[in-house]
């Protein structure tokens, strides 16, 4: 039996540094043989420009206890996900039921915390680098991912209280928008760490592309750990099936094909049900906007004459810019109405009929439709001087006898209509999405002025008057402030110098969109831990 959809709950997701995410720096240690300390693994890295490049991925581990494994694998993501809860705070402090819940353990023991310890004494020395072709090694700094980790236990209440910190480097680039989300849940739910790998490999990969086609060495040495490569095709895919069956089950993955034997080519195919988390997160609509929304329906609503019962009752699960502006068509309805001269109550009444069959539902659109086609036609016949003696009477007529609607509207002016109303939809949706980016572009600019004064501020003092003295001769051979005072130069030399800094030390817009969604996703929600 297939598994049923779940809707991924954007609370539920879980961030990594954008390079991080590509490294299987966890391991299974049978495949080895031995507690490793330390792998090498070919792979791509994100440069500060956008750009990749090819890449030697070195990472070092704990020299006693050797390289994190599947069961710290999992506690990493479970971190990841209360960073991602917290607003991607440096340092995440949670309880153990807290941490347990994103883990689906049901019970919180001492041989929890004892897991807890001994995955944070792995990940706390954990670090890692990518060496180009070009690098000398002793010129390439290691990059450590936590700073520190600590804990509390009550042991009056039994109350287990921990906190971990990430490195400077690690948190400034996630914040940054330096990063990629996977579903926890869906994590949680793979069995060992060949699937686990093969999840964050895809979330990754399916970002860019519907299908990927790989060699399955590469696949197996660079993105799922398996630092020993069988000599064999087929006992290496003995491996990979299960995993890649697992992803099938969890409609992430829609199939595989073995593509070639002897070249060992592989292809994994999205499925079509599963869209990439990133995207989840940035098509969301922020639930302060629907809320902004929703009270300006009940607003509407409220000033044509429904009661407050009805309004709340109505717009409570209204749900995106599409049905708001649906309510808000049925409020402009009524107002209509009684321009026709239909009686107030008997107005609320008609449209009352598109809320009680839920006015987002075909049955409810049709009906607004159709009530606008009726107002429409009437309001046409006032404008252009034909004989109406009795609108209100024709117009009632017409929205609740869909027989006398069809013989007395012209078929031409009823699509018409239609087709102005779905027209007037779409170009208010657009315009939504329109005001929503630019107020984006907005906030980026003032975001990329702030980083650079901040970077400017802590400049030492000498190189900050190099840069402007820089910008001062440079304007003054441009010629374009010849005439300028010189504290108008001076003036113009800063802003130079901070759209340089801006250029240099912000991230993206792009990646600041990313993490402005995560930030608009998390607020709402109260995640507050009263127990433990």
């Amino acid at each position: 039996m297939e598994k049923p959809i779940r809707k991924t709950s954007l609370i539920n997701l879980s961030v990594e540094e954008e390079n991080l995410a590509v490294i299987p720096f966890a391991v299974l240690e049978r495949r080895v043989g031995k507690r490793i300390g330390k792998i090498e693994i070919r792979g791509r890295k994100t440069l500060p420009d956008g750009t990749d490049a090819s890449v030697l991925w070195q990472v070092q581990g704990n020299a006693d206890l050797g390289l994190p494994t599947e069961q710290d694998l999992d506690i990493f993501v479970a971190l990841g996900v209360l960073t991602y809860r917290n607003n991607f705070a440096k340092t995440v402090t949670f309880t153990g039921r807290e941490l347990a819940r994103i883990l689906n353990i049901s019970r919180v023991h001492g041989k929890f915390y004892q897991r807890l310890k001994l995955a944070m004494d792995r990940f706390i020395p954990l670090r890692f680098r990518a060496l180009t072709a070009a690098d000398r090694q002793e010129e390439v700094k290691w990059l450590n991912v936590f700073q520190e980790f600590s804990c509390f236990v009550d042991h009056s209440t039994g109350r287990f209280t921990g906190s971990v910190t990430w490195t400077d480097k690690v948190i400034q680039a996630m914040d940054s928008g330096f990063f990629r989300v996977l579903d926890s849940s869906t994590y949680m739910e793979l069995d060992g760490i060949t699937a686990k790998h093969l999840y964050r490999f895809l979330v990754v990969a399916f970002e860019r592309t519907d299908m990927v086609v790989i060699d399955a060495r590469r696949l197996a040495s660079e993105h799922l750990g398996i630092l020993n490569v069988p000599k064999y095709f087929s006992r290496l895919m003995q491996t990979l099936e299960p995993a890649f069956e697992q992803l099938v089950k969890s409609r992430v993955l829609g199939a595989w094909h073995i593509v070639s034997t002897p070249n060992w080519r592989i292809a994994l195919h999205r499925h079509v049900a599963y869209t990439p988390e990133s995207k989840k997160l940035l098509d969301h609509s922020t639930a302060m906007d629907e809320e902004a929304l929703r009270s300006y329906c009940q607003k509407q609503l409220g000033s044509v004459g429904f009661t407050s019962t009805q309004v709340d009752t109505w717009c409570e699960p209204l749900r995106g810019w599409r049905e708001f502006n649906l309510a808000q068509r049925a409020a402009k309805l009524v107002e209509n109405l009684k321009e026709l001269g239909v009686m107030p109550h008997v107005a609320l009444s008609l449209v009352k009929r598109a809320f009680e069959s839920g006015v987002a539902s075909p049955s409810g659109r049709q009906f607004l439709e159709d009530a606008t086609i009726a107002v429409e036609l009437c309001q046409y016949k006032q404008s252009t001087g034909q004989s109406l003696r009795n609108a209100a009477g024709l117009v009632v007529k017409l929205i609740k006898d869909p027989q006398a609607r069809e013989r007395l509207v012209p078929k031409e002016f009823a699509e018409s209509v239609r087709a102005q109303f779905r027209g007037q939809e779409l170009s208010m949706e657009r315009q939504h999405a329109e005001a929503e980016e630019r107020q984006l572009i907005v906030e980026y600019e003032a975001y990329c002025r702030t980083v650079a004064q901040r970077a400017l501020d802590n400049m030492p003092e000498a190189t900050s008057e190099t840069l402007r003295k820089e910008k001062v001769d440079f304007i003054q051979r441009s010629g374009s402030f010849e005439h300028a005072p010189a504290s108008v130069i001076a003036t113009e030399a800063t802003e130079l110098v901070l759209a340089d800094l801006a250029r240099r030390e912000a991230p993206p817009f792009e990646n600041w969109k990313l993490r402005r969604k995560a930030q608009q996703v998390v607020l709402p929600f109260d995640l507050t831990d009263t127990g433990d």
